[in-house]
């Protein structure tokens, strides 16, 4: 039964990454420059499955059903097949991540010593392989088993920088917690890094039960991944104009000589001598359901990318933390001057989408739910 189930699950990866890898070349995709990085992106991904997919009907052909031999030619072949191909696809994955997530050009330079990486790491693997006995597979395999970990680390790192990179600039776009739709990217990149952590283990403790549950995973993640990747260009839309935006500095130095003959950095309000962000908050705009840091910019004539800088370096915040400040005190006043007030009613004048999130935003700022200060601070 357990055989039956190893073989199926190599069936079912089989067919899985083949359709998929077929679906990323053929399916139909806008030749709008801003979708350059997820045409680049699927490319790369239809590579991955087809190596995942030619690799378990190489299995498939190739199975016998006899227990695994850890001492023999062929076992230190398939460790070694294994790790260069994790590193690899944890290479290809990251990067597909990245380019999912910044619909701009990655730094090519940085690229290449990537590529030079994996590039050494798999030839160093494989003239392990040819040149040592098999009395020193052992040892090879753990140096290689540590250099494997180091590269997993730095892809790690890479990954989780370019995310909060990411977050930010939706955050200092965006008035709503619009980045919580592209989580499944980091889902993504999180499930390829345990498949590269599976792997590892499996290399060391080759159990027939290990390498079917190896499979599931690889089966339910890569299905994932591949339905993801193919419904991303309906959510491109809400990345495109965060992202989009690329100001040399000598445009940003420029902006910066002119306004700060008018404006304190302390506290980031005029940005020309009729509109200021106290009118802006004055006249309430920040209630706008969807509110964007394109409003903003527009009322103040000014241009975005400098007001998002002013809020990172002189207050510390981004666009949406400082929009859901204003609403919570805009909150606050609201109860005390409207008592019977009901939650829902509120969250929709505050311009929230839902009610949970104003919940959420009202205890994060306060300490406490909307309810709860209402009773403390009203009288009965």
């Amino acid at each position: 039964m357990t055989a039956s189930l190893y073989l199926y699950l190599f069936v079912a990866l089989f067919v899985t990454t083949s359709i998929f890898g077929l679906l990323f070349l053929t399916q139909f995709s806008e030749k709008r420059e801003t979708m350059r990085n997820y045409r680049i992106a699927k490319r790369l991904l239809a590579i991955a499955f087809f190596c995942v997919a030619i690799g378990n009907l190489a299995e498939i052909l190739g199975y016998t059903g006899k227990p695994i031999d850890t001492s023999s030619q062929d076992f230190f072949l398939t460790q070694i097949v294994t790790l260069s191909i994790g590193v690899t696809q944890a290479f290809i994955l990251t990067l597909v991540c990245v380019l999912l997530l910044d619909i701009r050009s990655v730094d090519s330079k940085k690229l290449k010593i990537q590529i030079f990486v994996i590039v050494l790491y798999v030839f160093a693997a494989v003239a392990t392989y040819i040149l040592l006995p098999i009395s020193a597979s052992k040892i090879s395999i753990l140096y290689l088993s540590a250099a494997y970990c180091v590269i997993l680390v730095y892809f790690t790192n890479y990954f989780i920088r370019r995310y909060r990179a990411f977050r930010l600039a939706m955050d200092n776009f965006y008035s709503d917690d619009v980045a919580d739709r592209m989580r499944w990217i980091a889902v993504a990149f999180y499930g390829a890094l345990g498949t590269g952590v599976f792997a590892l283990i499996f290399i060391q403790f080759p159990f027939f039960e290990l390498s079917v549950a190896f499979n599931l995973f690889l089966l339910c993640f890569y299905t994932f991944f591949g339905i993801k990747l193919l419904n991303y260009p309906w959510q491109f839309e809400i990345i495109e104009a965060p992202m989009a935006e690329k100001i040399n500095d000598e445009q940003i130095q420029e902006e910066q000589n002119s306004i700060t003959k008018a404006i304190s950095y302390g506290d980031v309000s005029h940005f020309n001598s009729d509109k200021t962000i106290e009118n802006w908050v004055e006249e309430k705009h920040f209630l706008k359901s969807g509110i964007t840091m394109d409003d903003l910019a527009k009322f103040l004539g000014t241009n975005r990318t400098y007001i998002s800088s002013c809020f990172n370096t002189e207050k510390g915040i981004s666009f949406r933390q400082w929009i859901n400040f204003l609403r919570i005190d805009e909150a606050k006043h609201i109860i005390v001057d409207n008592p019977k007030i009901t939650m829902v009613e509120l969250a929709s004048r505050l311009g929230y989408a839902d009610t949970s999130t104003f919940f959420r935003q009202f205890k994060a700022k306060e300490g406490i739910q909307p309810s709860a200060w209402k009773q403390e601070n009203l009288p009965n």
